[in-house]
């Protein structure tokens, strides 16, 4: 029990540190359209001049980024919401099993997602044409495809926990 608290408390740090960020970033981002200073944002491992793009590209980026940012964010707030549960002792319910399938789901449109807006942004603002696999869409597909994997086991133990409080 002692190591699911620790998680919580890991978890729960990340959120709220994320989430500060996430604000932050986009207030920044936001200000951003009202000035043409120049100045260097890495974005997606690309280091963007944000005082030299125009409206339209302004806007694209950041719509881009809170797409994916919010569905990553939600990702890891439906992580703490199963955490929470599982750390009250509730680890074969319906809620769980369904709550890992729908985290699985969420990391590989993550996945997919950052790998998207990096090619649209190479496309859009540097004008290349570039086709690769980065570590972080791979992180993201493993992660997602091992959360749907857990859901099926979580779920056969369900499935068994049952039978067996049936023939007791």
């Amino acid at each position: 029990m002692k190591l699911i608290r620790q998680l919580k408390m890991c978890i729960d740090i990340y959120y709220y540190l994320m989430l500060l960020t996430f604000i932050v970033g986009v207030v920044i981002v936001i200000a951003s359209f009202f000035t043409t200073n120049t100045y260097d944002v890495e974005i997606l491992d690309e280091s963007i001049d944000v005082g030299v793009l125009n409206v339209f590209e302004k806007f694209f980026i950041l719509a881009s980024i809170v797409t994916v940012f919010g569905v990553y964010f939600s990702t890891i707030r439906l992580i703490k919401k199963t955490v929470d549960m599982l750390s009250k002792g509730a680890y074969f319910t319906t809620h769980v099993i369904k709550n890992l399938k729908k985290i699985g789901k969420l990391f590989i449109i993550c996945a997919f997602g950052f790998l998207a807006v990096k090619f649209v942004v190479n496309m859009i603002l540097f004008s290349k044409f570039l086709i690769g696999i980065s570590s972080t869409f791979m992180v993201f597909l493993i992660i997602g495809l091992f959360m749907m994997f857990l859901s099926e086991a979580f779920s056969n133990a369900k499935k068994i926990k049952e039978e067996n409080d049936l023939t007791v």
